[in-house]
């Protein structure tokens, strides 16, 4: 006869397991992740970041929900998301030489991003493991990243960003200028990101691509003729929230 599994006897199962299952460590990395950008994004105001922790913390509920697979799902594409962002951010702001506070900001995010992804995934290849083993090396890679991101960071010396005759910065999905006037010639932009996530300064007309992950403050120049020039941020839906803006150059 055949036997049918009932949502009780999944959460007899789940209860009466109390070692560290996929399934466990998917909801632990999920509130860990929820969390942390839960509380980077309030201490900078941010209401992207404020919605990918609610992306979070949704898909983590949803991990307790039946068989979880939904929810694994969810913070496996939430996951792989900010640690695509918080990673890239980590190694820029290490190769600028950025304050040490935004190395740790986006290497902890990114380590955080990559248990919940290495969990998630854990759980939806083997539902019903019970091994420590697996989810023990997910959480060991996840330290080791971010330990050998911080050393590096450390063992970098900043690099001076030169004064320049544009200076923007982003902040709550904004641009703190939309309207910049310069004289013509050689120029200089320089960008501070306050956001959790990248912003850029593009100029499509003078192949101006600035790309600033969080916490950091870089710089460009290029040269411009006398006119107009739109300037915004490439990061798609960023532009339709209203980071734009005009240039203009005078002679």
């Amino acid at each position: 006869m055949k036997s049918v599994t009932t949502p009780d006897a999944i959460t007899a199962e789940l209860s009466a397991d109390r070692g560290l299952t996929w399934r466990r460590l998917v909801f632990i990395a999920g509130i860990v992740a929820t969390v942390a950008i839960g509380t980077v994004s309030a201490v900078l105001g941010d209401l992207e970041g404020g919605a990918v922790t609610l992306g979070f913390a949704l898909a983590t509920w949803l991990t307790r929900v039946r068989r979880g697979t939904l929810g694994a799902i969810g913070v496996a594409l939430a996951g792989a998301i900010t640690l695509y962002f918080m990673l890239a951010a980590a190694m820029t702001n290490i190769r600028e030489g950025s304050p040490m506070s935004s190395v740790l900001i986006s290497s902890i995010l990114a380590a955080v991003s990559l248990l919940a992804l290495i969990a998630a995934i854990g759980f939806l290849a083997n539902p019903a493991s019970r091994s420590i083993a697996g989810p023990g090396l997910g959480v060991g890679a996840s330290i080791l990243l971010l330990g050998g991101l911080v050393v590096w960071g450390a063992s970098i010396s900043r690099v001076d960003i030169d004064a320049g005759d544009i200076v923007i910065v982003s902040e709550n999905m904004a641009f703190s200028e939309s309207d910049l006037r310069v004289e013509e010639g050689e120029l200089v932009v320089t960008m501070e990101n306050k956001d959790l996530f990248w912003h850029t300064f593009t100029i499509e007309e003078l192949g101006v691509d600035l790309r600033v992950p969080v916490g950091a403050e870089l710089g460009a120049s290029f040269e411009a003729a006398p006119g107009e020039y739109q300037f915004v941020c490439a990061i798609p839906g960023h532009v339709e929230a209203g980071m734009l803006g005009t240039l203009t150059v005078e002679s």
